[in-house]
């Protein structure tokens, strides 16, 4: 009975000190997929505007699609933009039509500031208030800049 108390001890401690680490892990894994999408977004937006001669307007909808316009269909896989991100919320184009800059921001983000510090380092330099990647003041908004 002495020897299953051990073994069972043996493992709990192990267990423990595991945990923390797989967390993290985990933690990693997820703002790295999100800030790969972002990256992809971002080129697909990019590669609109060159073979098109511009950005696609500004689109604020709140339904499940919100594409600024089904151009951006042949771009980027629209299943993947209308999905929740995993830092909560969803993607959201900001147009260069209603704001100084033209960006993919995460409209609902319920992450916290530290975990997006953590992908602002992944994208950019862990400051939110510089950089490509920061928290637009005026609308609450993480925002990946493509161009201002």
């Amino acid at each position: 009975m002495v020897e299953i108390m051990i073994v069972v001890l043996t493992i709990a401690l192990l267990s423990a000190i595991a945990l923390p680490g797989f967390r993290k892990a985990r933690t990693q894994t997820l703002l790295t997929g999100v800030a790969n999408d972002i990256k992809v977004f971002g080129d697909a937006f990019d590669l609109y505007a060159l073979e098109r001669g511009g950005y696609p307007p500004d689109y604020h909808v709140g339904g499940l699609y919100n594409l600024p316009n089904t151009a951006m269909e042949e771009y980027l896989d629209a299943e993947k933009w209308a999905k929740e991100t995993a830092v909560g919320g969803n993607y959201n184009w900001e147009g260069p039509d209603s704001y100084p800059y033209a960006g993919i921001s995460i409209f609902g983000a319920s992450a916290s500031a530290d975990v997006m510090r953590k992908l602002d380092k992944i994208l950019d330099d862990g400051d939110l208030t510089s950089g490509f990647f920061r928290l637009i003041g005026a609308n609450n908004r993480y925002t990946y800049i493509l161009e201002e």
